[in-house]
């Protein structure tokens, strides 16, 4: 068990001072035999990066991984043993704040959390089953830096006349330092996180650099999460301010999109690095940023290639699928998604890397399922899941962003029903049922406060991307979500061993009934003519089908063919176009010109997902919440799918739709199987459609059950 206390400077805690945040530095000697085998435990509070004998522990970054602190921490284990020697060591620890400790107002008030304080950390060394060393008040430290200020929603400041290479060394000089003091305040939960860390990846270099009034502006060419990586070489004194932002105006003028309003009393995505008798090669490690360009401020002169390079930073997490095509927008969108996705894992599924880095559930329902089509993201939710589960408030409510500080709560089921869509969508695609399983208690909860009325104060996270969360219907949103809770609470019983619990059974009927009879009318449609409506409706399965697939095309056609549906309705509305023989209607909408549209975002230099469809002054320009187009591609392009009967890809029945318009579709999804590949090619008339089964899989297409292997079928 991994019960070393925490440990801090005995510094006094000023809640309020939004200037004073450096990074608190640590070190500790001892002695020891070299053990065979080591290994660290170890959880820094915001974020801790330890060093052995001068060596960093890991590449991993920003550990701890962010949770609801007061509840439960995570902690990472690493192999220490190449680290260790003989006789005398040294282990040496910074500190950030993070997420722990914001001490500046903003609209999601972390800086009120009931856990903040000064950062602190625990560590234990266990070797050959021996422990070696605890953190314990003969750590010595000292609360100021070479890091003189670090918030992750604003940046960071590092001295290099202040800096020292040999701070992590046995030999450093540290007779100026103080001694911790053991922390008795933080009683969470400790838990190890087993999910993939966060790294640097894609390292690339300005291809622009424009002089300004300011200074200069650097365009990366791409949008992304991460921070910058400097080398310049000026006068010691010297400040280089560094400040991101997503767009640009043509005159060099950063466009932060209304973003820093949001942050009123800080400098917003501002990293500043101040020259020293020495330059060193530098980037941050207690915050990040998302970005296209940056306007370099302080230097004297023009930046040369390979001084400044953006890094790409995110969670490890492997991709489990790709996909092209024959149509270049297409393309366009899955890259843009894949990247956007990648900006916003950070140890929560998060919104977006500019404005908020926030975990909204809203975003990740409407998403989760191109997730488990194009990430190996099993652990990732293992970890986030357990902070969903933590989140569940005991009268049942849970916020809208998660882990969260207390703020969030009563947002609506749209946020709220990632309780249910994860773990059904982990099961469906990984045919592992213990996320049904572990999540059944917090839904038991919840779902006595949804039918009880005791929660869901606000509900205007409905259809939200900013041009068409017009439809607001309490009632229409409680019943549809009705009938989602209750057929997964009935699948999650199953799955236990329970006996179905009668109630959701009857509630079930009783949804689909009032539901049927309020929003359908004498002739079968919907009363509501929007995209949205016509789409969840469809999906429920209510009422026959055939009247709203005639309602939805009508509104497709006078919506010009354009897509007016938000997070919600984005979920369902290419789903029941695909499965009702109107592919070339879901084509067209994904394709359209013109606004709203996925062309539009990239007419106007887009590179990533937007928040929304309209480009609005407050609007993020890195989010994924539109993301769940891209499993689509694999879904009904390739006919590649899983069903909740077969979970896991184990038998699955092909359904290609063969675009016109497209020549060719490649790609492939790795299921717990193997390989499940697809691809077909268009020559006049006449669709060669070539499949790759692996063992464990039944795969069937046209009624045909397919040989494992190559498999090639000749579609006239």
């Amino acid at each position: 068990m991994f019960d070393a206390p925490f440990i801090k400077c005995d510094a006094v805690f000023e809640k309020s001072d939004t200037n004073y945040s450096p990074a608190p530095i640590f070190r500790r000697k001892f002695n020891i035999s070299k053990p065979e085998s080591a290994v660290l435990r170890f959880c820094g509070l915001g974020y801790g990066y330890c060093y052995i004998n001068g060596r960093a522990v890991s590449e991993d970054l920003f550990t701890a991984p962010v949770s609801e602190y007061d509840k439960l921490v995570w902690y990472n284990e690493y192999d220490v043993s190449e680290l260790l020697q003989d006789g005398e060591n040294i282990v040496a620890v910074i500190l950030g704040n993070g997420f722990f400790n914001e001490n500046f107002p903003s609209a999601w008030d972390h800086n009120e959390a009931v856990w903040r304080d000064n950062p602190k950390f625990a560590l234990e060394i266990v070797g050959d089953g021996k422990t070696l060393l605890k953190s314990d008040e003969l750590f010595k430290c000292k609360n100021e830096s070479f890091v003189t200020y670090n918030e992750l929603r604003s940046g960071e400041t590092f001295d290099a006349r202040l800096y020292n290479a040999n701070w992590k060394d046995v030999s450093f000089d540290d007779s100026d330092f103080g001694y911790a003091v053991t922390d008795t305040a933080l009683h969470a939960v400790r838990k190890l996180c087993r999910c993939e860390p966060i790294r640097e990846f894609e390292e690339y270099d300005f291809v622009s650099a424009v002089k300004t009034d300011e200074g200069y502006l650097l365009d990366f060419g791409i949008n992304s999460s991460g921070y910058l990586r400097i080398s310049v070489d000026e006068p010691a004194g010297t400040v280089i301010e560094m400040h991101h932002a997503e767009e640009a105006d043509d005159d060099g003028t950063l466009k932060l999109n209304g973003l820093d309003i949001f942050y009123p009393t800080v400098d917003f995505q501002v990293d500043r690095y101040i020259c020293g008798a020495k330059n060193y090669v530098w980037s941050p490690k207690f915050t990040y940023h998302g970005f296209r360009y940056v306007l370099v401020k302080g230097l004297s002169r023009e930046p040369k290639p390979g001084e400044f390079k953006a890094v790409f930073v995110h969670q490890a997490v492997e991709r489990n699928a790709d996909f092209c095509c024959s149509d270049e927008l297409i393309d366009k969108i899955y890259k843009a998604g894949i990247r956007s996705v990648y900006s916003n894992l950070h140890y929560a599924l998060t919104d977006c890397p500019t404005r908020e880095k926030l975990g909204w559930t809203n975003d990740a329902q409407a998403t989760i399922e191109q997730m488990y089509i194009n990430f190996k993201i099993s652990l990732f939710m293992e970890k986030w899941g357990t902070d969903i589960m933590w989140a569940v408030r005991e009268n049942g409510e849970i916020p809208a962003i998660v882990p969260s500080n207390g703020w969030g709560l009563g947002h609506g089921p749209v946020a709220d029903g990632i309780l249910f869509k994860l773990p059904l969508t982990d099961y469906i695609y990984t045919g592992n049922d213990n996320k049904l399983k572990e999540f059944l208690p917090y839904q038991k909860k919840y779902y006595e406060a949804f039918v009880n009325g005791t929660t869901f104060r606000e509900w205007w996270l409905c259809d939200w991307d900013g041009l068409t969360n017009r439809f607001k219907d309490d009632r229409f949103t409680f019943l549809v979500y009705s009938i989602i809770y209750c057929k997964v609470l009935m699948l999650a019983e199953e799955r236990s061993g329970l006996e179905i619990t009668q109630r959701y059974r009857d509630d079930l009927i009783s949804a689909q009934n009032e539901l049927r009879e309020k929003y359908i009318d004498e002739n079968g449609y919907s009363v509501v003519d929007l995209q949205t409506v016509i789409a969840i409706l469809l999906n429920t399965g209510v009422s026959d089908k055939k009247p709203l697939i005639e309602q939805l095309k009508k509104r497709i056609e006078a919506d010009n063919f354009h897509i007016t549906s938000g997070m919600w309705g984005i979920q369902y509305i290419y789903d029941v176009l695909f499965e009702n023989g109107l592919g070339e209607y879901a084509y067209r909408l994904i394709t359209a010109k013109g606004a709203p549209s996925y062309e539009n975002w990239f007419n106007q230099g887009a590179t990533t997902l937007w928040e929304t469809w309209e480009n609005r002054r407050t609007d993020s320009k890195n989010h994924q919440m539109f993301s769940n187009v891209l499993s689509v591609f694999h879904k009904y392009l390739l006919g590649i799918a899983p069903c909740l009967k077969h979970p896991g890809y184990r038998e699955t029945e092909l359904n290609p739709c063969f675009i016109e318009d497209l020549n060719f579709c490649e790609g492939f999804v790795d299921t717990p199987y193997g390989r499940l590949s697809a691809s077909w090619e268009r020559d006049g008339k006449t669709v060669t459609y070539k499949v790759s089964v692996p063992d464990g899989i039944k795969a069937y297409f046209q009624k045909n059950l397919l040989n494992k292997g190559e498999n090639t079928f000749i579609i006239k």
